[in-house]
């Protein structure tokens, strides 16, 4: 991907070009219904025609922006005809009924998305045929139980996209979700992922996110839930601008970070919200290097596609709902695209980042941030519940997670060589077979100390200090 590597990606044409070469890979991959891209040769925990579908919507949430923006690549054609029939049940290509938990709940959502953005380019062209089978497809979203999680938002956006072009939708669904949401909300601008649940990625990419998706789609009908979500936003965005170092790195911590550049796609959600307690020179620096960051990295395979992995292709960190298609999330950070031409985030001077408190102290989801120049790491204690995710012990309960050295997933349970343990305590009873923390009994944040204790067998007991600090940390541990 010649292309996107000397993109210069500072202007608005730049970021048009990176949009249309990271969906031109794709074109041979398209099913022959086009409803459907298949590509790769991996699996997940849905079928092969679900994840074909995965991959389909997920390019709208970059395609939506940039047909909004007035461009539209030779693909959109291709993509429209392929919505076309994906919703009509006598087309071989017909997406299906959907079931509780069912993956197509997510996906449903990019369609509601674009519905908001470019109904001129989904909904007028239709025929009225066309249209009732789209309406009869995505409201199956109304009928079935999600996640109780992030994944609530998703009918919120397809009901408000099926309203705003005057379909049937489920007023009761909006709010019966987003009042559901709200418990997920812990202060300070941060939610967790459902219900005593992690905080990571999550809360900007997906909860704020979509709040401000939904704010700016809905300050007029729902002005009162439009304000409290951008707010919480504008606090949020004091805590998470840490987490971005000066040349544009992010921290790698929690799951799905196989999408990637979406760990910025706040900040555009942020000023498509018009949102400029951060001045807009900085987020617009926040993006541009974050994407500059990305696009010189070894994330793409050899014929294009973006492949599963980090900073380079990577199945063992996977999740077991990442398809060949699911990297495509990350283009979620090219909302920007919707800003029209003459919106000040195109001429506005890209910003450096601002001048920062070494250490930042995340009081809600118990992190503290240490920054030196371009390296930025988050110390956390862990957490008092765990969840089923893959290898989430790596991914979550490590005393530390740099943006500089990314962080180890252990490749077998035997042996300190399989287990690659990085940034953590393995203990062993002398058989090879080694424990790490899971989970923690209790834990504190006192006067810029962490402390936890934890239990890697019912019968053993382990206290853990850290003193946060760069370049390095110290620890005690106490048995």
């Amino acid at each position: 991907m010649q292309e996107v590597r000397h993109n210069p990606l500072r202007t608005k044409k730049d970021l048009t070009q990176l949009m249309v070469d990271l969906w031109k890979p794709l074109e041979t991959y398209y099913d022959e219904t086009n409803s459907r891209i298949q590509v790769g040769q991996t699996a997940a925990a849905y079928s092969k025609d679900v994840a074909g579908l995965e991959c389909f919507s997920r390019i709208l949430w970059g395609a939506a922006p940039l047909v909004m923006s007035g461009v539209e690549p030779e693909l959109w054609d291709k993509h429209v005809e392929g919505m076309i029939n994906g919703t009509d049940p006598n087309h071989d290509g017909y997406w299906g009924k959907i079931h509780d938990y069912d993956q197509r709940i997510v996906e449903m959502a990019a369609f509601g998305y674009s519905l908001c953005l470019v109904p001129d380019k989904v909904w007028t062209p239709l025929t009225s045929q066309q249209k009732e089978n789209l309406v009869n497809w995505l409201y199956q979203v109304n009928d079935y139980a999600a996640h109780d999680c992030n994944w609530l938002f998703f009918a919120v956006i397809v009901n408000i996209g099926l309203k705003k072009v005057g379909a049937a939708y489920s007023q009761e669904t909006i709010d019966t979700n987003l009042s559901r949401i709200e418990d997920f909300y812990i202060g300070d601008g941060w939610y967790t992922d459902g219900e005593s649940a992690h905080v990571d990625y999550y809360t900007p990419f997906a909860i704020h996110y979509y709040s401000l998706f939904y704010a700016t789609m809905m300050e007029e009908d729902d002005p009162v839930r439009a304000q409290t979500y951008k707010e919480r936003a504008k606090t949020f965005a004091e805590d998470f601008i840490y987490w971005f170092s000066a040349d544009g790195r992010s921290i790698p911590y929690g799951r799905s970070l196989t999408y990637r550049f979406a760990q910025a796609s706040f900040w555009s959600a942020y000023v498509f919200a018009g949102l400029d307690h951060i001045p807009l020179g900085v987020v617009k620096g926040i993006i541009l290097r974050h994407l500059r960051y990305w696009m010189k990295q070894d994330i793409f395979l050899p014929d294009g596609t973006l492949s599963i992995g980090y900073q380079y292709p990577n199945l063992l960190m996977a999740e077991n709902y990442n398809a060949p298609g699911s990297p495509y999330w990350g283009l979620k950070v090219l909302f920007i695209l919707a800003l029209p031409d003459e919106h000040a985030f195109w001429s506005v001077e890209e910003k450096e980042m601002p001048s920062l408190p070494n250490r930042a102290h995340h009081i809600k989801p118990s992190f503290m941030i240490e920054r030196d120049d371009d390296h930025v790491v988050l110390f956390s204690p862990g957490y008092l519940h765990t969840n089923g995710h893959a290898h989430v012990s790596a991914k979550y309960e490590k005393f530390a997670y740099s943006n500089q050295f990314g962080f180890s997933v252990p490749r077998a349970e035997w042996g300190l060589e399989q287990g690659a343990y990085d940034s953590m305590l393995a203990v062993s009873e002398q058989d090879q077979f080694y424990r790490v923390k899971r989970t923690v009994v209790e834990k504190e944040i006192r006067d810029g100390i962490i402390h936890f204790t934890w239990k890697p067998w019912h019968d053993v007991t382990i206290e853990t200090w850290l003193i946060p600090g760069l370049p390095c940390m110290f620890g005690c541990i106490g048995l």
